[in-house]
C-alpha cells in the first residue's frame, strides 16, 4: 500500500491491524551521462517498489521517496543536487524516528545511489539502537552477481542502469548519446572535483549494449531475491 494514497483513518487502521513494515525508497538527482535521465537513481527504486507493491503491498507501507542525497564524486557536474553527508544523514534518521513513533518496527531502506551508502549505514545503526529492525538494500551492489548475468558492464550510468530505465520508459533514454568509458583510477583516491576525472561524462563503463529486455530481466531476477530478504527480516525479528 502507498502511504500517500491513504487517508488518516485508513493509515490508523492499517497500523492498528498490525502493519509493522515501512519501505523508504531513497535516490538521488545527478548526472548519469548525456543519454539517460537525471532521476535514474530515483526511477529504478520506484519501479522496484511498484512491482513489490503489486506482490506484497498488503504487508508493507510504501513511504514517499527521498529524491535528494549525497554525491561527492558527481557534485562537480552542473546537474547534480548534492546534500552534505551530515545533513542527509540527520534528515533520514529523523524520518526513521518518526516512523518508529508511528508504530512501525521494520524499516526497509531501499537505496538507489552509491553516495548515500555511508549515511544510510549510520542511519540503520542509529534506528536499530532505538529498537527497530532495519533492512538496507543497495540493489545494484547486493545482487551484482545476478545483474551481470544480463548486463556485464555494471556501473554508474552503465549497461545495468541504462537497461533498467529503458525497461521503465524508453523515452527516458537517448541511446544516440550513449558511449563507453572505462574508469582506470583507483577508488582509494579522493580529491576536489575527482568526479570530473573518474566520470568525464558522468558515466562509468559501457552503455552501448543496454536494452529494455535486459532491464526487464534484471527486475524479474531481482524481485524474488528482494522478497526473500524482506521475509528474512520478518523471520529474524520474530525469533
Amino acid at each position: 500500500m502507498y502511504m500517500v494514497h491513504l487517508t488518516q483513518h485508513e493509515f490508523n487502521r492499517q497500523i492498528d491491524n498490525g502493519c509493522s513494515t515501512v519501505l523508504l525508497p531513497i535516490g538521488m538527482l545527478e548526472g548519469h551521462g548525456d543519454h539517460i535521465a537525471l532521476g535514474t537513481d530515483i526511477l529504478i527504486p520506484r519501479e522496484f517498489v511498484r512491482r513489490l507493491e503489486a506482490e506484497v503491498g498488503e504487508k508493507i507501507m510504501m513511504a514517499p521517496e527521498i529524491v535528494y542525497g549525497h554525491s561527492f564524486a558527481l557534485a562537480p557536474f552542473r546537474v547534480t543536487i548534492d546534500v552534505p553527508q551530515n545533513v542527509f544523514t540527520e534528515y533520514v534518521v529523523n524520518i526513521g524516528v518518526q516512523f518508529l513513533q508511528q508504530g512501525f518496527r521494520h524499516v526497509i531502506l531501499f537505496n538507489g545511489h552509491g553516495g548515500n551508502i555511508p549515511s544510510l549505514a549510520e542511519v540503520a545503526e542509529r534506528l536499530a539502537a532505538l529498537g527497530a529492525y532495519i533492512l538496507m538494500l543497495n540493489w545494484w551492489l547486493d545482487y551484482r552477481t545476478t545483474i551481470t548475468q544480463f548486463a556485464p558492464s555494471t556501473d554508474h550510468g552503465g549497461e545495468n542502469e541504462t537497461s533498467c530505465v529503458l525497461a521503465i520508459d524508453e523515452s527516458l533514454v537517448e541511446m544516440e548519446y550513449a558511449h563507453n568509458h572505462k574508469n582506470t583510477l583507483s577508488s582509494k583516491i579522493k580529491c576536489k572535483d575527482i568526479g570530473l576525472k573518474i566520470f568525464p561524462n558522468a558515466i562509468s563503463r559501457d552503455t552501448l549494449q543496454a536494452t529494455a529486455t535486459k532491464g526487464e530481466q534484471i527486475y524479474a531476477a531481482l524481485l524474488p531475491k528482494i522478497r526473500k530478504a524482506i521475509e528474512e527480516l520478518w523471520t529474524f525479528s520474530s525469533n
